[in-house]
């Protein structure tokens, strides 16, 4: 597995391939960052289910100023962390080693550019809900902050006041949804 694009292009990234943890494929990761590319640069985001860090990295790549980390899986947040050193960009990442429901309240009213989510396809819906409602209720994400959610075709997002979504794309099985707060 590789960066796929921005300054990192080409650089590799180590990985796992278990069960529970998913890779986001080339093709999405490049349909994101060409949605993001230009608007990246110099932005605050956050990665939630991180797994591997990919699309953070690709995000650090792209000119993003920080990248904060969540992953509760040990053995991935140890590869987010080699990779951040072997790219020799750990100055802008922050690894976080827990569920993303312990985290959200530490990033209260620090006002995020990005924040991108890629949970298990598994993963409840009533757990994803309550995550979105707490970025929304705890002033996460900034007035024309954005929210890059991959999930299954097979699921739609829940509804949650105070955000829509602007656009959707779907690739093979997956599915990328972009949120905006509500105007």
């Amino acid at each position: 597995m590789r960066v796929i694009s921005g300054y990192l292009k080409g650089r590799k990234l180590y990985f796992i391939k278990e069960k529970g943890i998913r890779l986001t494929k080339d093709i999405v990761r490049e349909a994101i960052f060409d949605t993001l590319r230009g608007w990246i640069v110099g932005k605050r985001v956050i990665e939630i289910f991180a797994g591997i860090g990919a699309l953070g990295i690709e995000s650090i790549s792209h000119g993003a100023k920080e990248v904060i980390f969540v992953e509760k899986d040990r053995r991935a947040v140890d590869l987010i962390k080699k990779n951040l050193k072997e790219l020799g960009v750990s100055d802008k990442g922050v690894v976080k080693s827990g569920r993303v429901e312990d985290f959200i309240e530490e990033f209260k009213d620090l006002k995020y550019d990005i924040i991108i989510a890629d949970p298990p396809y598994d993963y409840p819906e009533g757990k994803i809900k309550k995550i979105l409602e707490k970025i929304v209720e705890l002033n996460v994400i900034n007035e024309e902050g954005i929210i890059v959610f991959e999930h299954s075709i097979k699921k739609k997002l829940p509804e949650v006041e105070g955000l829509e979504v602007y656009k959707t794309r779907k690739y093979g099985k997956s599915c990328v949804s972009y949120l905006r707060r509500k105007k």
